[in-house]
């Protein structure tokens, strides 16, 4: 049960990066957390709302957000309208995330949808089994997992966070 917990909230947190755009994604082998392709590795960051973030760059979010050396406070700055209270939830995210190692995911290119909204396909690998969705993220400064999108994560695993309300 913790593994599909783990893989849910993955395609979720996912949303921070954003999926391949005409290709089939399911033939695609999934890459392990933190490897992005040659492609998506020398596509430039975007830094404004006209484009959409690079894949790399979504890529090196979601590998923060489950970095067990990077401050749970220090990772609210990727979400939408995140605050200090929902600091804790990144350190659940790091938990199941070393309780479930096997676990791998596979991103491809972010889709500008309208200025300042991207979403990306992502798929997350549990066993056998392919969970497949599309993460939404938004410009606010910088590119961030959208607010709306980050709260129907938590709510399919079972949690609230303060910026959801």
């Amino acid at each position: 049960m913790v593994g599909r917990t783990w893989a849910a909230t993955l395609v979720v947190l996912a949303g921070l990066t954003v999926g391949a755009c005409g290709q089939d994604e399911s033939k695609a082998p999934p890459s392990s957390p933190g490897a992005a392709s040659a492609a998506q590795a020398t596509e430039a960051p975007s830094t404004t709302p006209d484009r959409a973030p690079s894949a790399a760059q979504l890529e090196a979010m979601l590998a923060r957000a489950v970095d067990p050396g990077v401050p749970a406070g220090d990772k609210i700055v990727l979400v939408q309208g995140a605050t200090e209270a929902d600091a804790p939830l990144f350190d659940e995210l790091v938990r199941v995330r070393a309780d479930n190692p096997n676990v791998t995911w596979r991103l491809g290119k972010p889709v500008l949808e309208q200025p300042g909204l991207a979403k990306a396909p992502v798929s997350a690998l549990l066993g056998e089994t392919n969970q497949t969705a599309y993460a939404t993220v938004v410009f606010d400064g910088t590119w961030k997992l959208q607010r709306e999108y980050a709260c129907d994560i938590l709510r399919q695993v079972g949690r609230d966070a303060a910026a959801c309300h």
